[in-house]
Formats: structure tokens, sequence, C-alpha cells
């Protein structure tokens, strides 16, 4: 049985053009994830490379990538699959809509993401993940 998940998405520029795009998309599992990442300010110090596992399967399984957070910040980023490639800044939300855009993380699929703070308060993440379960 198929997930049907509806994306939608609207950017506008102040007296200039826009541009609206909806889509469905559908997966066979969707994984729902929230999770704190310390900061800097948290009694117990903020998080370095927390791993978080985001799918089980292989290479084209995710169509669908979304994080979001609380708290955006070029202080607060994301490692896919290892704590060895540059972090990404999850300076606004993320979303990675098609197996082309999600691609662009890394050649592997995206099995683990490690998020490291540098900002004073604790940060609220929320991942969504649409893939296939076979």
């Amino acid at each position: 049985m198929s997930e049907n998940i509806s994306l939608s998405l609207d950017v506008q520029i102040s007296g200039g053009p826009k541009i609206s795009a909806s889509q469905n998309i559908q997966v066979e599992a969707y994984d729902s994830i929230k999770v704190t990442i310390r900061g800097t300010g948290d009694a117990s110090g903020a998080d370095t490379d927390k791993e978080v596992e985001v799918q089980p399967g292989g290479t084209g399984q995710v169509s669908l990538l979304t994080i979001t957070s609380n708290r955006y910040d070029s202080g607060l980023t994301y490692k896919v699959n290892s704590n060895a490639n540059p972090g990404i800044e999850l300076d606004k939300p993320h979303v990675l809509a098609g197996q082309g855009a999600v691609g662009l993380l890394d050649a592997a699929a995206p099995t683990s993401l490690f998020f490291s703070s540098a900002i004073a308060e604790n940060a609220e993440i929320h991942i969504l993940v649409g893939r296939k379960a076979t």
C-alpha cells in the first residue's frame, strides 16, 4: 500500500514574479523524526556530530527529504552519512523532492545525518522522509 504526500511550493518576489508548484509524491513508507540538538548554552554542552538515522534502504530509496527547525542559523549544521564530509548549514528549511534532488546530498543513499551546533539555543529538528520500503 502506498502513501500519498502532497507537496506545495509558493515563491514570490515582492512586486515581482511568483512561482507556484504542487505535486503528489507516492511513497511506500514515511518516517517522521523529531530530535533536539543541544546548543552551546545547554548544561550538557553542544552536540557535535549527533547521529540521526533517517532510513535503512539503499540508493534510490528516498524520494522526499525535508529538514525543518525552530531555529535557523549558519552555526547549525548537518553532514550526510559520515562525519567526514563538510557540514551543510541549516539556515532555512531544506526540502528535497525527487531522487535527483535527494541524490545531491550524497552519491550513496542518505541513511544518517550528523548534526552539530555552534549556536547558544537548543534546536528542535523535524525530519520527514518519504521512501520505498521494498
